[in-house]
């Protein structure tokens, strides 16, 4: 039977867990940026290029990079920034605030995008519910349709010794 409670587990959060080793990896690739990209500047957005993704049969979705004008160790930089923002959000001529890397200023993040104010945190945050939520269900299916016994007063014994054990 707990065999067969873990399978059902595995089956129902496997999506969940890469969920939460792509949270981990874009976390690490933010930090990774963020050490060579520390330089502060204050740039404008001056335009926005247009992108498209194709979806097979069904269409093409488009979105928008910003182009951004910032200057860095005295010389003027044009950059298209390489993450999607809302053009709505950033209009043309908004001023932001840049961390570029000082040997490639055309290494840059803009301070306000999400991506790296939060790296990762919501598919994190995301893959931890949804495991949560796939463990109660292989157990609520284990108890009711399976058949399985559970003890709750030993249950709730093991909890409370397990969190004591960690508060000493």
């Amino acid at each position: 039977m707990a065999l067969k409670m873990l399978a059902s587990f595995a089956a129902t959060s496997w999506v969940a867990w890469m969920l939460l080793i792509m949270g981990f990896q874009t976390k690490r690739e933010c930090r990774q940026r963020n050490e060579t990209e520390h330089t502060r500047t204050t740039g404008t957005i001056v335009d926005y290029a247009r992108g498209e993704h194709r979806h097979g049969r069904s269409g093409v979705s488009v979105y928008w990079k910003p182009v951004v004008e910032f200057i860095a160790d005295g010389q003027t930089h044009h950059a298209e920034y390489p993450n999607r923002m809302d053009r709505d959000k950033y209009p043309v001529g908004t001023e932001v605030d840049i961390l570029y890397d000082v040997s490639n200023p055309s290494q840059f993040h803009l301070e306000a995008d999400p991506v790296f104010t939060d790296p990762g945190g919501g598919a994190i945050r995301m893959s931890i519910i949804w495991i949560l939520i796939s463990a109660l269900l292989t157990i609520l299916l284990a108890v009711f349709v399976g058949g399985l016994r559970i003890d709750f007063n030993e249950l709730w014994y093991r909890i409370g010794l397990f969190f004591s054990r960690i508060g000493r």
